[in-house]
């Protein structure tokens, strides 16, 4: 699924930026999906969005359109205006899947947020029926299959799909309240990739919002499926694959992937994805 609609970004592709999680033990990894393990396109990928799995990996898209089927039109992403680019997001169709493995293994703890572990960043998006401060009117997921195996053999299905609710926000001040949903102008607070969105919330909490209404209710995050691995009986998890089935009759994009980080590692996983980015912006 794609959204044409946006118009201005700052001026740095980030798909591929790879932050640093500083651990407790001293160790370091990457917090994000950090390699390609298996990639087929399957029967109806995305036109032109198919020739590098790679931009799966490392951190979620927080502006976009800068490289696109239809010229340059830079914009933040907002939950009106998805990542679009075709050095952003990867389409897996009818009978594809991707395979991705993790930077550090994903740890089921109970004491993360949500209980969430992971955060599955796509390309969907809020349909609205004003492009200035109009209302959400809806939202068309593409439900790609997930699972998770800490071995890479054994596989374990679980209950989210991607990519559904939540649109990616990438800032908490894109666009003016009131005079555009599209990300113009450029933002400068970052929303946060770590903090999953409360379950509890469905399309329907979100119909008849609009902007500033809606990004309440994102209370600071950057959005994405989350993922609690409790389901699967696992203790952790290195890898997760996407797949969408034979005759579904739609394709699903994936942007990225990202690691929750155990509570006290939070605010440096969020610092190191900061000066990493920032570094790969100046590069």
């Amino acid at each position: 699924m794609f959204c044409f609609l946006s118009i201005r970004r700052a001026p740095a592709t980030m798909a591929a930026a790879t932050a640093l999680l500083v651990l407790s033990r001293g160790a370091i990894a990457s917090p994000w999906a950090s390699q390609v393990i298996a990639y087929e396109p399957g029967t109806n990928p995305e036109a032109g969005y198919s020739s590098n799995a790679s931009v799966a990996l490392g951190a979620p898209e927080r502006s976009t359109g800068e490289n696109t089927p239809f010229g340059s039109f830079p914009a933040d992403v907002t939950m009106f205006s998805s990542p679009y680019g075709l050095d952003e997001v990867v389409s897996v169709g009818e009978g594809g899947h991707l395979t991705l493995q993790l930077g550090a293994p994903a740890v089921d703890d109970p004491g993360h947020l949500y209980g969430a572990d992971l955060i599955v960043f796509g390309n969907t998006f809020f349909s609205t029926d004003d492009f200035v401060d109009g209302n959400i009117t809806g939202m068309q997921p593409d439900p790609a299959t997930i699972e998770v195996s800490n071995d890479n053999v054994n596989w374990f299905n679980v209950t989210p799909t991607a990519d559904g609710l939540f649109p990616t926000q990438g800032y908490l001040d894109s666009g003016i309240f009131g005079t555009d949903d599209f990300g113009v102008p450029n933002g400068g607070v970052e929303t946060d990739y770590f903090k999953p969105m409360n379950p509890a919330l469905t399309l329907d909490d979100f119909l008849g919002l609009n902007y500033a209404q809606a990004l309440a209710l994102y209370d600071g995050s950057a959005g994405g499926t989350a993922i609690d691995i409790s389901e699967t009986g696992l203790s952790s998890v290195s890898f997760i694959r996407f797949s969408v089935p034979q005759g579904a009759g739609y394709n699903a994009e994936i942007d990225a992937v990202t690691i929750v980080p155990e509570p006290a590692a939070a605010l440096l996983c969020i610092v190191g994805a900061t000066i990493a980015l920032r570094r790969r912006k100046s590069a």
